[in-house]
């Protein structure tokens, strides 16, 4: 079985870890792959929405220190000598700035590279039972792949440095409770309820929702002003097509029937 599965479900792509017997941790392979599929999406005007989940026990427990060292793919090939790669970064730049929604399904555990990856992800559905944290300060680990750019940004500077510093790892309901994750839900019902969320994305005006994303990625560390400016000029640098559709939509009283563009 391949160590990534990755199906087209129409407008739908699905992205699941499978390395159950390595907890799904990540190595620069998984990584790549990750990223190869990722790539598809984003030039792909029929996907609307991308899910990331894991077979087995859990999401994800971090990064595989056993697969890690340079990597040898063929994306990383042609660097100068001595520029440092983190493929890690790559994968976290790519889910942050991808032109689609992007879900991530999270039980059992999301731990270090784990959670980076989930944190780069548009909406987080987990468990109330799953565990959420960074071990890497308690193994003497560089925190390098961007959990301490994000993590504060989430549940303020206060408690992502306590998690930090103290290794803690959270119940997926205390992660709902602070903001960290979007929703948690009973374990027998995580299934449905990110179904129920792709359901309506997979339908969604896409590049709309695109925009948004950008601009509140971008706007995070404005001021009012400045992002007031950027929001009118994103609104002069982008045409929706979709737009049309939503506004006759809302007048003739019915459900709009975007294209995503």
């Amino acid at each position: 079985m391949p160590e990534v599965i990755v199906r087209q479900d129409g407008p739908v792509l699905r992205i699941s870890l499978n390395r159950p017997k390595r907890r799904n941790a990540l190595n620069y392979t998984t990584i790549d792959l990750i990223l190869d599929a990722l790539e598809l999406a984003a030039n792909d005007d029929d996907c609307r929405v991308v899910v990331i989940a894991g077979e087995g026990n859990g999401f994800c427990s971090g990064d595989d220190i056993s697969g890690m060292g340079q990597p040898t793919g063929a994306r990383w090939k042609g660097r100068k000598a001595g520029e440092a790669v983190l493929p890690q970064q790559a994968l976290i730049k790519t889910l942050r700035a991808l032109p689609k929604p992007v879900v991530v399904s999270i039980h059992g555990y999301a731990l270090g590279m784990g959670l980076d990856m989930a944190l780069a992800c548009d909406l987080r559905i987990c468990t109330e039972t799953s565990e959420l944290g960074d071990p890497r300060a308690e193994r003497a680990l560089y925190a390098s792949t961007g959990i301490t750019y994000q993590l504060p940004r989430l549940i303020g500077y206060g408690r992502a440095l306590g998690m930090m510093l103290l290794a803690e790892r959270i119940s997926g309901k205390e992660a709902e409770r602070i903001g960290l994750v979007y929703r948690a839900v009973p374990d027998d019902e995580l299934t449905t309820a990110v179904e129920a969320i792709v359901s309506k994305l997979s339908t969604a005006a896409t590049k709309s929702i695109w925009v948004i994303k950008k601009q509140m990625s971008e706007q995070l560390d404005l001021d009012y002003e400045r992002a007031a400016s950027h929001s009118v000029a994103t609104r002069g640098s982008y045409t929706l097509e979709d737009t049309e559709e939503g506004i006759k939509a809302f007048f003739e009283k019915r459900k709009p029937q975007f294209t995503g563009r």
